[in-house]
């Protein structure tokens, strides 16, 4: 019964994935990155913490404006013992105040920081977004050079067994050779189904990915894009770059940037605990009340009047004065901050200089690594049609030809990772000097 479940599974699969495909989707890198710049949560949320840092900034001279506020009273009054008896009163005003210190400065300053710094850091979410999806198209690409491979080789041993059972029936090889032929064909099959499952749970994962829902099995999906864009960038004139380069991609980099930018608001808070800590502000509050009216029930008299008031004020703060006060402690704590941030501006630039060096060596060894396995696969690929050949003569065995395919398979593939692993070293290096993704790998 579990025997009859399963085949009646592994059947509904292979019809899934053998469905006619109605329409048929194109994906290049660049569509790729755009699809996932449409949907990603990280993206979107990002550039809404972007417009509130800019609406902050765009905003910042409200500051400058008074807090206003109307009111409108109605009281009644009883007073047997008083003159005017009971009394009913209406009034109607507005108030305003409006305090000025130094510290309005350094906190317009705040928000502008804050708002390049949240630019920067939007920059850097989509950058990190760009690569990682870049990377997973090439990795696609890769997967897809695994697949013809393994197809390639089922067709070479199917060909190596219709050789070996024309040579059977003809006496010419035993028994054991048909059967290793046969074998091998069952083994490369067996292969390239698992290659094709693998590659499909990767495009669908991709597609989920950079969010577009598509069904593989209904929607047929082309990868536009190629590998050899490795070979585009080996084969130029790459110089090694020199200290002073290296220190202007240092301090260039977002990694050193951030801790900049995180140093400058440290430095602005320090600033701004200050000027609130120990320099005067200025208060200005003004009201009006220009309708009042109030009747004398005793005397049946109605009364109108209006009043207004203004007051100017200074306020000194002392306590930040006195050591061992919160105020100047709170200054000393900033101080304390901007020393930590500047230990790690120092720690990050010695990260990211290294991490620059590491990964242009692993570059520039990629580069000749990519034309040695060329050359291998190359070589490779000419002896074993050399060895297909004598094999067709009875000069060589099945088994030398199994070695010779093996080995050229083998090649091929290594040519194909080391091409893909060159791709991802340039694009994290791009990303780490914060250079437009896939910028370095156009011609």
């Amino acid at each position: 019964m579990k025997k009859k479940l399963v085949a009646a599974i592994l059947l509904s699969i292979s019809a899934f994935t053998r469905i006619s495909a109605e329409e048929t989707l194109e994906i290049t890198a660049d569509s790729a990155v755009q699809a996932a710049l449409d949907t990603n949560a990280s993206v979107k949320k990002g550039a809404i913490t972007l417009n509130q840092a800019k609406r902050e900034y765009k905003h910042a001279w409200n500051n400058f404006l008074p807090e206003v506020s109307a009111s409108a009273t109605g009281t009644a009054q009883d007073n047997s013992l008083s003159a005017t008896g009971q009394t009913r009163t209406v009034s109607g005003g507005v108030s305003a105040s409006l305090s000025l210190s130094a510290s309005l400065i350094q906190k317009i300053r705040l928000l502008k920081e804050s708002y390049q710094s949240g630019q920067a850091d939007y920059e850097d979410t989509v950058r990190d977004v760009e690569t990682t999806v870049r990377k997973a198209f090439y990795s696609i690409l890769y997967q897809q050079q695994s697949v013809e491979s393994y197809k390639a080789n089922v067709k070479s041993y199917e060909k190596q067994y219709e050789q070996t059972k024309t040579r059977k029936e003809r006496g010419l090889v035993p028994e054991i050779d048909l059967l290793t032929a046969e074998v091998n064909l069952k083994s490369a099959k067996l292969d390239l189904k698992n290659a094709e499952k693998d590659y499909y749970n990767s495009v669908i994962d991709f597609l989920n990915e950079i969010g577009l829902e598509t069904n593989p099995a209904e929607t047929e999906v082309v990868f536009k894009g190629t590998l050899d864009d490795a070979d585009a960038f080996t084969e130029r004139e790459n110089e090694p770059p020199t200290k002073e380069k290296i220190d202007e991609l240092v301090d260039n980099s977002p990694s050193v940037r951030s801790a900049k930018s995180e140093l400058a608001t440290a430095k602005l808070n320090k600033t701004y605990t200050a000027t609130s800590s120990y320099l005067p502000s200025l208060n200005l509050s003004a009201s009006v009340s220009p309708f009042e009216k109030t009747y004398y029930k005793d005397s049946g008299e109605t009364v109108d009047s209006d009043s207004w008031s203004a007051s100017v004020g200074v306020s000194i703060p002392l306590d930040g004065l006195v050591p061992g006060s919160a105020k100047m402690d709170s200054v000393l704590e900033k101080d304390d901050t901007i020393k930590t941030l500047e230990l790690e501006l120092s720690d990050t630039k010695k990260s990211v200089r290294t991490q620059i060096i590491e990964k242009i060596h692993d570059i520039e060894i990629s580069n000749e690594t990519i034309e040695e396995r060329k050359l291998n696969m190359e070589l490779a690929k000419k002896t074993y049609e050399m060895t297909e050949e004598a094999y067709s003569r009875g000069t060589k065995d099945l088994l030398t030809v199994q070695n010779a395919l093996d080995s050229y398979r083998s090649a091929q593939v290594e040519w194909r990772k080391e091409q893909y692993n060159l791709i991802s070293y340039v694009l994290d290096l791009e990303n780490l000097l914060g250079l437009e993704s896939g910028s370095l790998l156009k011609n």
